[in-house]
């Protein structure tokens, strides 16, 4: 019989909600351009994902450093992890596909789900959204992670366990009749 922490369960359902969240905000501004612009990222849009939420900015062709992260993902992540790269989440191993993965959000421009493990066991899933400057060349990277299960996972320490790429939501499209009446 494997019993689990109800407190444990219910910020597990919280976690998976607000990954939810930000894949619905990130999906609704995504519907009216071909990515979005990070200058239209509101916080208060995502309040109740907040705690799960971090922005990275790209530097490099495969490295992002984290600008601002939420509090479980500092908690998960056993630090303060301003400043870090994103890559000193995963383990040596894995970091080439990790790198690869941050490489097909950045320039094919596709959000990117990946689902992370402590030693066998899948622990979290960690998202990855671009977001454009105003020259069109993505810069920023709106991320999520949260726990799945309450297995205890030292920082920096998650493996790869499967990486998901998803396309841009199409944009709409819209006619615009104009009339000359000269």
């Amino acid at each position: 019989m494997i019993i689990t922490s109800l407190t444990q369960q219910t910020l597990n359902r919280h976690a998976a909600r607000a990954l939810d969240i930000l894949d619905r905000y990130w999906k609704d501004l995504a519907r009216d351009s071909d990515i979005p612009l990070w200058s239209m990222v509101d916080p208060g849009a995502f309040q109740d994902a907040l705690d799960h939420a971090f922005l990275a900015e790209r530097y490099g062709r495969y490295h992002a450093r984290i600008r601002v992260a939420g509090g479980a993902v500092a908690d998960m992540c056993g630090t303060d992890c301003d400043g870090l790269p994103l890559s000193l989440w995963i383990r040596q191993d894995n970091r080439a596909a990790f790198n690869d993965a941050l490489q097909r959000c950045c320039e094919h421009r596709h959000a990117v789900a990946l689902e992370l493990v402590s030693d066998t066991n899948i622990c979290a899933r960690m998202v990855l959204y671009p977001l454009r400057d105003t020259t069109g060349r993505v810069t920023q990277i709106l991320g999520g992670l949260a726990p799945v299960s309450d297995a205890s996972q030292k920082a920096g320490q998650f493996g790869l366990a499967r990486i998901t790429t998803h396309a841009t939501p199409a944009t709409k499209v819209t006619l615009r009749l104009v009339v000359d009446n000269t």
